[in-house]
């Protein structure tokens, strides 16, 4: 598996757990159909070792415009997430995987993860944060 099958338009279709996640961020229970209901996106692109990722998500709103963060592999830099929060992260390429480590996903001090993994045309992202952890499908 390499780094350029992450490239493309991907966007979400079906989720596991994600109510128990979203409750771990703290998200007021009032959004959770929105966030659901929503389509979130990822388009990946690379150059040379600069990883570039824009997001965007329909439930975000008019007032949350998509995101676009670069990076690279084992470089601490800051994201920002499709709901607008900024986090320090780094990102590594393993076994096919990028993962996404947050030293302080919540500003808390609760250390937070993301690992996204293509598999059969799919993208598959799994979230943690503390003990709670979710899964969020994407296709093309």
């Amino acid at each position: 598996m390499s780094i350029t099958d992450f490239n493309a338009t991907w966007n979400s279709a079906g989720n596991e757990n994600l109510d128990a996640y979203l409750e771990a961020t703290g998200c007021p229970k009032e959004f959770f159909d929105v966030v659901k209901s929503g389509t979130l996106t990822y388009e990946f692109s690379q150059s040379g070792d600069t990883i570039t990722v824009k997001s965007s998500s329909t439930s975000s709103g008019p007032d949350k415009p998509p995101q676009t963060n670069t990076f690279k592999f084992g470089q601490e830099f800051e994201e920002v997430g499709v709901d607008g929060q900024k986090r320090k992260a780094v990102v590594t390429f393993a076994g096919g995987k990028l993962t996404y480590n947050y030293p302080d996903f919540n500003g808390k001090g609760t250390a937070g993860s993301m690992v996204k993994e293509v598999s059969g045309g799919k993208l598959t992202e799994t979230v943690s944060l503390g003990s709670v952890t979710a899964k969020v499908f994407y296709t093309k």
